[in-house]
């Protein structure tokens, strides 16, 4: 009767936020954001891929749940609907620009947690560690949600797996047009993006391994807070979507 009722509570609050912020917002996101900015007094945010099918939502909802005070958004392609939203809060900055570049961190500036969600895994040149060195002297609080490899003890680059072995791992169908394109046009120039199509970050990179991002957050002096699993993605064997609260150590 209880989890039946906790069960129906869920399912009513997936609703309100999906009516509100956008039918793709996900509870599971909302909960880890509850738990990163809950009473530690956080002033300020960077969602870093902010637009991809959710158009702002998880920005837009900390900004108003937890009255932040400055919120930066940070995505190469931004939709009229992101930036209707996104202009009605005066809090809000927000930039058309690649995040991963190496002038971004200071561009952006200091901000209280950086929100990486479903992003990690499209990072290379620079690789996705990379990406998070160069922004944890700007940050003491990383919240991320990413799907974690369980397919080998180290991390992978899936492209390196082959064609074949590349598609039985990711949920993405070989005919659409960005993935044919991947593999038949792999070191050719990307004609928007300045790079080898092979390292652009439409397409799904990475199979990290939750322990290769844990040695990663120790070594930039992040301690890991909070972590909760959900559990195998629906068709990728090898894949988990994992939530985690880094902290700076001194923090």
């Amino acid at each position: 009767m209880i989890k039946d009722e906790l069960e129906h509570r869920a399912l009513k609050v997936q609703r309100d936020m999906a009516m509100k912020y956008h039918p793709n917002f996900r509870i599971e996101k909302k909960d880890l954001l509850d738990v990163a900015f809950d009473e530690k007094k956080l002033e300020s945010t960077a969602e870093l891929g902010c637009v991809w099918g959710v158009d702002c939502g998880y920005g837009l909802y900390a900004l108003e749940k937890f009255g932040l005070k400055s919120v930066k958004m940070v995505d190469t392609h931004w939709t009229e609907s992101a930036l209707k939203q996104v202009k009605k809060h005066p809090e809000i900055e927000h930039f058309q620009r690649n995040f991963a570049e190496q002038s971004m961190p200071e561009i952006i500036g200091y901000v209280d947690a950086i929100i990486l969600f479903d992003v990690l895994l499209h990072q290379v040149a620079p690789d996705w560690d990379r990406l998070l060195e160069i922004y944890a002297p700007y940050t003491k609080l990383f919240i991320i949600f990413n799907p974690q490899w369980a397919g080998s003890l180290l991390s992978v680059r899936l492209l390196d797996m082959g064609r074949d072995e590349y598609f039985r791992n990711v949920p993405h169908d070989p005919s659409h047009p960005t993935y044919t394109k991947l593999f038949d046009s792999m070191y050719e120039i990307h004609p928007t993006h300045n790079k080898i199509w092979r390292d652009v970050h439409h397409v799904w990179q990475w199979g990290i391994t939750t322990n290769d991002l844990l040695f990663t957050m120790d070594h930039l002096g992040f301690q890991l807070d909070y972590f909760k699993s959900y559990g195998k993605m629906s068709g990728l064997a090898n894949f988990s979507e994992q939530a985690f609260v880094f902290k700076k150590g001194t923090f």
